[in-house]
């Protein structure tokens, strides 16, 4: 296993190509680690005496100390030369983040890198990618990204800009990062590569990825079998390339040649991988994961206000493979103790009519239908933007009593909230603030069914694979 620690935590950083013109500087990656790194930073370019405050050099030849990370921002044709550098000067790990080499076809031009790393110490990420990101050294892509208190996930993905996008998202929900990688064509350094490390880092405790393609298959394959049974680490895989469309497009994007995707599901549903479809399944599964959600089984209780919404919920969880069985005669009758019996339905789902829209009557009928042992988890239905509607004063006061009645629910909890406003605000302030105080709680929440209903067989079947391997070290 590739020791990463120089990479994630460096000493020292060189950005070759660094320009004191924020515009011109590309990715404008030395202004970022000017402000955030915690180490030596050596800004490299023959054109400029000094940049952000600190000497500029010409070459990294002329950097008085061997560099742990350099990042290689030049036109195409100057790279090589660039990483002869490294090489000469020692460099441990160097990142390529210039474009234009085996994805759009030019394999001899990657491949006269590789022979400038050959025999030597030094790594080689890339290119096409944008590299590390790791706040407990400050090396991060941009200042926004940074948080006092690292995650616990390690997401490796062959797409910078998903690299980008997917940790903005996850910051924006909760999900905490300890480290990031960008590998892009993986001339060198490969994404297996970085699950052997991120297996043993005790840091992380999750580990995600964007995948396009596999360069060594058997060697992918033992490590994430090994980690996912010994380490007993989920993973959890965002595969790009699934239609016949984007398999080609994976083609000129990072040169990747995609396994056909009936394949790939296959393989991963037998390592035990959490097969992620889209970029939101990915975070709907993390959250999932660092909430403990973890149903026996995919039978669903639905309580809402609403016959319609019942059945377009009911509807959307079957469709998604969760089913929404009818409540014991019992239970029925113990739902039905405090309900009108106008407009109202507790055979499950459990359409409360106007009576969803008083807390109390809803959390109980939600505690109660929990005690049907054919119900493995509880969906609550509500509607911000109506409840402000039909009595603004009444949503404060409906949010702390559903908060006081979900953790006397016996069973998985999620919260569905469905978009009915758009474009307003104000609006946005409300759900935000709701859904932020349902994740200080611990409870899942989604805009609509079908994303619930998706996670919850995800990880439902990611829990009985793990059942069936208790232990497991082949």
């Amino acid at each position: 296993m590739i020791d990463f620690t120089p990479l994630f935590c460096p000493g020292s950083v060189a950005v070759i190509g660094a320009s004191p013109n924020i515009v011109r500087d590309r990715a404008g990656f030395i202004h970022s680690l000017s402000a955030c790194f915690q180490g030596r930073l050596y800004p490299i370019n023959p054109r400029h005496t000094e940049i952000e405050g600190r000497p500029c050099y010409a070459r990294i030849t002329e950097v008085p100390e061997a560099v742990d990370y350099a990042l290689i921002m030049l036109p195409r044709e100057k790279v090589a030369a660039a990483l002869r550098d490294c090489v000469q000067a020692k460099v441990r790990f160097v990142l390529v983040f210039t474009s234009g080499f085996s994805e759009v076809g030019e394999t001899g031009l990657e491949a006269e890198l590789l022979s400038i790393l050959k025999g030597s110490d030094t790594r080689m990420i890339g290119p096409n990618c944008v590299g590390a990101h790791c706040p407990e050294r400050g090396l991060v892509y941009y200042p926004q990204m940074m948080r006092d208190t690292p995650g616990h996930v390690g997401f490796f993905s062959q797409s910078g800009g998903h690299a980008l996008n997917f940790l903005i998202r996850g910051l924006s929900m909760g999900i905490g990062f300890d480290k990031v990688i960008s590998v892009g064509n993986q001339a060198d350094l490969k994404i297996v590569d970085f699950i052997e490390y991120f297996a043993e880092d005790p840091r992380i405790d999750i580990i995600c990825g964007y995948i396009e393609d596999i360069k060594d298959p058997e060697r992918f394959h033992r490590a994430v079998r090994e980690t996912v049974l010994n380490t007993r680490k989920p993973i959890v895989l965002w595969k790009g390339g699934r239609s016949a469309d984007g398999a080609r497009a994976t083609q000129s994007h990072t040169g990747a040649l995609a396994a056909p995707v009936k394949v790939w599901d296959g393989v991963m549903a037998q390592m035990g991988v959490i097969n992620a479809e889209t970029q939101n399944e990915m975070s709907d599964v993390l959250l999932a994961l660092k909430f403990g959600f973890n149903p026996r089984g995919l039978r669903a209780c639905i309580a809402v206000a609403g016959g319609g919404s019942s059945v377009e919920l009911t509807d959307a969880f079957n469709a998604n493979g969760v089913s929404v069985p009818e409540l014991s005669p019992e239970v029925q009758a113990l739902v039905g103790t405090d309900l009108s019996r106008v407009n109202t339905s507790t055979r499950n789902p459990l359409d409360l009519g106007m009576f969803g829209f008083a807390p109390n009557v809803l959390g109980e009928a939600a505690e109660r239908a929990a005690r049907d042992p054919n119900i493995d988890f509880i969906a609550i239905c509500l509607y911000p933007e109506l409840i402000q509607i039909m009595v603004r004063e009444l949503w404060d006061g409906f949010v702390e009593k559903m908060l006081e009645i979900f953790p006397r629910i016996s069973k998985p909890l999620v919260v569905l909230i469905p978009q009915l406003l758009f474009r307003r605000p104000e609006v946005e302030a409300v759900r935000t603030a709701f859904v932020e105080k349902l994740d200080r709680a611990g409870i899942l929440s989604f805009p609509d069914a079908g994303r619930a209903a998706r996670m919850a067989v995800k990880i439902h079947r990611y829990r009985r694979f793990m059942e069936a391997h208790p232990g497991d070290d082949r």
